[in-house]
């Protein structure tokens, strides 16, 4: 698997494009914006975008779908209790000054499915608490970043949790019991060597979470 981080968007959004080597097939995940970045990234390598997909639809999350979708043709995937924030999108994004295009979803994935990026199988599971329906992708395979490869579990998992800290619950839809609860058991149970891809700041393992992070001890 080929696996690109950037940092986009005023908040700094991990952005995360994964892809099959061999078949060049990519998702996008979390295009939060400068989407310019984002395409030059994927030509790059010869890349075609199969989906483009939001962990959770927060303004700061999906600033880059609309014209993401207008560059690949790709469809919008996240889960349906997420969907309607898509369409506020911009208005939720001027409240802080900034500004965000709207888009839709044109598919709809829950905890349970697969997502199938020409090999690569990611697994979703269901992470709410930050946001009503945030959605995790598990992936176990070879990974190759930077031209260093290895063989590994990973989860882009959004805002649930991060180096040393978890996601927000004070915004509508968020649930602090909740959110811990589905870190402990969908997460925490994963080998300790998982890598964790959070929506904003550096990576972590689970062993390094369920040792480090105060929000478990």
């Amino acid at each position: 698997m080929i696996l690109k981080i950037l940092e986009l968007g005023p908040l700094m959004v991990n952005c995360y494009i994964v892809a099959d080597e061999e078949t060049k097939e990519a998702a996008v995940f979390d295009p939060s914006g400068e989407v310019d970045k984002i395409l030059q990234a994927l030509n790059h390598d010869g890349l075609k975008v199969k989906y483009i997909i939001n962990t959770h639809t927060h303004w700061d999350h999906v600033g880059g779908n609309y014209q993401l979708q207008e560059a690949t043709n790709a469809p919008i995937v996240t889960h349906e209790d997420e969907a309607s924030a898509l369409k506020t999108a911009r208005d939720n994004a001027a409240t802080f000054g900034l500004s965000c295009e709207n888009s839709e979803a044109g598919m709809f994935v829950k905890e349970g499915d697969i997502i199938e990026v020409g090999s690569l199988r990611f697994k979703v599971v269901d992470l709410r608490g930050h946001s009503p329906a945030g959605l995790g992708f598990i992936f176990d395979g070879e990974i190759s970043v930077e031209g260093k490869r290895e063989t590994k579990k990973l989860i882009i998992c959004g805002d649930a949790v991060f180096a040393g800290s978890i996601g927000r619950t004070d915004f509508p839809g968020g649930n602090m019991e909740l959110l811990l609860q589905n870190i402990r058991e969908k997460i925490f149970t994963l080998p300790d060597d998982t890598l964790i891809l959070p929506g904003h700041g550096p990576a972590s393992t689970v062993e390094r979470e369920k040792k480090y992070n105060p929000f478990f001890q």
